[in-house]
């Protein structure tokens, strides 16, 4: 069993060790190609005298002018009019144009051969004076910035993050989106610096990278931090629709991208021009498209985020978005729909300078506000990263060592057999090596806590276990201990407030238990009631959390710092804070990233449904206990169970609804719910356990958890969640132990009712129709729950209309017996109810209860008696 485990092991650590080497092999050929061009660009950039030349601007192999300002028209040269020559060079493609401006200098001239379009036009030879540029971004300090420290700043940052974070998708956008702006601030490469074939390939990586940053922006809106909750649901089409989207423009950009490279030294692709132009505003329109959808993204996710930290990032994103993208778009389309090049130098240089706000912002965002936790502690990351490397180094020096050894004893004068000997010998060394260096970077893994687990698969079991632990104790202790075991985190505390402050039920790494209490009005408990998700712990950061909401003093950020805090994982359920987790740095000291969140957050919410259960069972226990002593455990039980009933109905449009439940022995197996569903739903339930007394009550509670946890988890398809609450319930009980269970969703949006019944009474539904009324039934789709462990159910749909009643119902209503043991049945319950189906659904209940009870004549009620009634009404219609 060691053994297949290890191999396991081996394969994993194998296969990421594989995964992660291309991934780090594409980062290398990125940083040379890109670093390579940045410097003959910079070189290029430090020696260039600023100038300027009237505009004009050819179109795409084509030596058709495309745009001219209003300097260029003066001089003679016209939109429309064809390039022959510059400079005396033939204009064979944008190479020469670009070489013209390269070598323009301050008071020399620009000498451009144009002719007209109409046939037999001579040539005609300007002389566009070249003078000394006066923009802003043309002196010498802001293009050394704007030239060498912006591109610099922007390749560094992205090549940064996404080798912190190589398999983090939002990591390589944002390294797309960053290359593409350095890129774009760069500037086209010049002929001179890489020669005519060398260029082709240089310019082809530029436009690539550039053209791509529409498409880039949207991907990154679309996934950072993370896809919209409607995007991001298991077997939704939305995870397709950022490509779907994009690829299109893609295909689009790389049309543009080989007509450019193709034109740069010929004008053989002129034939294509005429459609790429006419395609130039549909394309602008959709890079606009792209941006104002990465806004909408970014805008959307502002709103929804419960965090205030999520909040802040996303609306500093925003506004740095904004006040960088905006007017380069509006520029950019006033020169595609205007044809315009002449706008003062002002405008256009500082267009360029609120563009640089973007990649500013961005890095402030991901830096500073740690939206995608790159700032990684390095005390061990050097030491492990240079123990890795060191591996790798040792495999190849052995490896080296036999392979030259073997070219040695090859290389003297031995037999055929003896060199095959040595060839064998040799490989089965590699091979050796190959596994002991594999063996021994698990080992380096173990010893820097990194080593490839399955955290998603440890943490979703510990999700799923949790929720039958009804133990405190037992529960807080599984739950540290496991988190603690997975993510290699030495300081677990988790806090249990039961009613009163909250407390340490359990804390490891501390040696002994930190004498720490959270009083319920403190700041710390505020906030994680209020947001009810993941907080960070940010000691070094004045804009976190910890020292913006004003509730939060001094003596919660000491008692965060005693327990070593760096997230807290609040323990809910029904809007109320039971508790909360602290969890200490990880040994490898590594942030938590984004995956583990979600994890987290999967075993909070469950745990917090497990405790809520688990207090309830052991208060139930405990007002037992106590009561036995006064010989009233049965009030005890039923107060409880009283409590376990619905409270308060939530409001449901366009239907009333009521539900009774009188048990036989003071305390009973029966069981209804009411259940406020998000979309304005109602889930209501009714069930029957099988027994009576305080073990059947038990089992009740059980299975009120079991639903209530489900209903939350997948709010539509309740035939599966039937079969998840008969899995729980199989799991939780006694092998003779089950329940009869109906369960519906009411949905007021269709007035539609959508039910699984799980071997239960049907419940029937009375409908009037022309004065007639007629009763349907809603029948068993499936077997009772938690006697098979494997129950598959279908669930079914009936709409309700204005008048239409559905009563629901246990046995012990049907059954109602007399003295003579006969059973009042369900005829006449169904003539009752025809007679009492005006009433209000809480009327209707005691009509019903005081006709079986006549019925009974006084006899001992053997069983326990529950229904609800659901009654269906016309819409008020406001008046107009």
């Amino acid at each position: 069993m060691a053994s297949v485990t290890i191999r396991r092991r081996v394969r994993q650590l194998s296969a990421l060790s594989r995964s992660s080497a291309f991934r780090y092999a594409i980062i290398a050929c990125l940083l040379v190609a890109t670093a390579s061009l940045f410097v003959q660009s910079a070189r290029t950039a430090l020696h260039q005298v600023p100038s300027a030349v009237p505009k004009f601007l050819p179109k795409y192999s084509s030596p058709i002018v495309s745009l001219a300002d209003a300097k260029a028209a003066a001089a003679g040269i016209h939109r429309g009019d064809i390039l022959v020559a510059i400079n005396h060079r033939p204009y064979t493609g944008m190479a020469v144009f670009w070489q013209a401006l390269r070598e323009a200098a301050p008071g020399s001239v620009m000498l451009v051969t144009v002719r007209s379009p109409e046939p037999n036009s001579p040539d005609r030879t300007i002389a566009l004076p070249v003078t000394p540029s006066t923009r802003v971004i043309d002196s010498k300090l802001a293009s050394f910035c704007l030239h060498l420290i912006v591109p610099a700043f922007c390749f560094v940052l992205g090549f940064w993050v996404v080798m912190v974070r190589p398999r983090d998708l939002s990591a390589w956008l944002l390294l797309g989106l960053l290359l593409g702006i350095g890129l774009g601030v760069l500037g086209y490469p010049a002929i001179d610096d890489w020669g005519p074939a060398t260029l082709k390939v240089v310019l082809t990586y530029h436009l690539l990278f550039y053209s791509a940053i529409p498409a880039f922006l949207f991907l990154f809106g679309f996934f950072f931090p993370e896809p919209l909750p409607f995007f991001a649901r298991d077997g939704s089409w939305g995870k397709w629709l950022p490509w779907i989207v994009v690829i299109p423009f893609e295909i689009l950009a790389l049309i543009y991208v080989a007509v450019m490279v193709g034109g740069l030294t010929t004008n053989s692709l002129a034939r294509f021009s005429p459609i790429l132009h006419s395609l130039a505003i549909p394309m602008a329109l959709y890079q606009i498209a792209l941006v104002g959808a990465f806004f909408f993204f970014i805008v959307t996710k502002s709103v929804i985020a419960i965090s205030a930290d999520a909040k802040r990032r996303l609306r500093l994103l925003y506004w740095g978005a904004a006040v960088g993208i905006t007017p380069l778009l509006t520029l950019g389309l006033t020169v595609y729909v205007g044809h315009r090049l002449d706008f003062p130098d002002w405008i256009s240089s500082l267009v360029v300078l609120m563009f640089l706000v973007f990649p500013f912002t961005l890095a402030y965002v991901i830096v500073v506000q740690r939206a995608m936790d790159v700032r990684v502690v390095v005390r061990q990351g050097l030491q492990y990263a240079f123990a890795r490397h060191s591996v790798g180094l040792l495999q190849f020096l052995a490896i080296g060592l036999v392979t030259l050894t073997a070219l040695a004893l090859i290389g003297q004068n031995q037999k055929r057999p003896q060199k095959l000997i040595v060839i064998a010998i040799g490989l089965l060394a590699i091979f050796t090596i190959r596994r002991l260096s594999l063996k021994l970077g698990a080992w380096v893994d173990r010893r820097f806590f990194r080593e490839a687990y399955d955290a998603e698969q440890v943490l979703g079991e510990l999700s799923e276990g949790v929720r039958s632990m009804v133990e405190v104790r037992s529960l807080v202790r599984t739950v540290a201990e496991r988190i603690s075991e997975t993510l290699h985190i030495p300081r677990v505390a988790v806090m249990v407030g039961d009613g009163g402050p909250y407390r340490p039920a359990y804390a490891l790494g501390y040696g002994t238990t930190p004498d720490i209490v959270f009083p319920p009005g403190t700041g710390t408990v505020k906030v994680l009631a209020r947001q009810r998700e993941p907080a960070r712990v940010y000691f070094d950061d004045p804009h976190s959390w910890l020292y913006r909401e004003p509730e939060v003093t001094e003596e919660d950020r000491s008692k965060l710092t005693q327990l070593d805090s760096e997230l807290l994982l609040p323990l809910s359920a029904r809007n109320q804070l039971l508790g909360f987790i602290s969890l200490g740095p990880k040994l490898s000291d590594e942030p938590y990233s984004r995956a583990d969140l979600r994890l987290l957050k999967s075993v909070a919410a469950q745990t917090g449904l497990a405790l809520e259960n688990a207090q309830l069972i052991s208060d139930i226990a405990d007002e037992v206990a106590q009561r036995e002593r006064l010989n009233s455990e049965v009030q005890i039980a039923r107060d409880v169970q009283e409590r376990l009933f619905p409270q308060t109905l939530p409001p449901i449009a366009g239907l009333a609804y009521a539900g009774a439940c009188r048990s036989a022995l003071g305390v009973g197996g029966d069981y209804y719910d009411f259940l406020a569903l998000p979309g304005g739903k109602l889930g209501l339930a009714i069930g029957d356990v099988s027994g009576k007394g305080i073990a059947a009550a038990l089992t009740m509670a059980s299975l009120q958890a079991s639903l209530r946890s489900e209903a939350t988890r997948a709010p539509d398809n309740i035939a599966g969640l039937m079969s998840n609450v008969n899995r729980l319930l199989h799991e939780a009980l006694a092998s003779n132990r089950y329940a009869t269970f109906f369960y519906g969703q009411y949905d007021p949006a269709s007035s539609q009712l959508t039910y699984v019944n799980a071997g239960h009474n049907p419940p029937m539904l009375f409908r009037s129709l022309n004065g007639d009324c007629r009763v349907s039934r809603l029948e068993a789709s499936g077997t009772v729950v938690g006697l098979l462990d494997n129950a598959i159910y279908q669930q079914a749909a009936v709409a309700l209309g204005p008048g239409d009643v559905l009563i629901a119902f246990t046995d012990g209503i049907s059954e109602a017996m007399n003295a003579a043991q006969d059973e009042w049945g369900e005829a006449r319950l169904i003539e009752t109810v025809k007679e009492c189906l005006k009433l209000p659904p809480a009327e209707i209940i005691s009509c019903i209860m005081k006709s079986a009870d006549t019925f009974a004549a006084g006899a001992k009620q053997n069983d326990d008696m529950t229904i609800i009634v659901l009654s269906a009404q016309a819409l008020a219609v406001a008046p107009s």
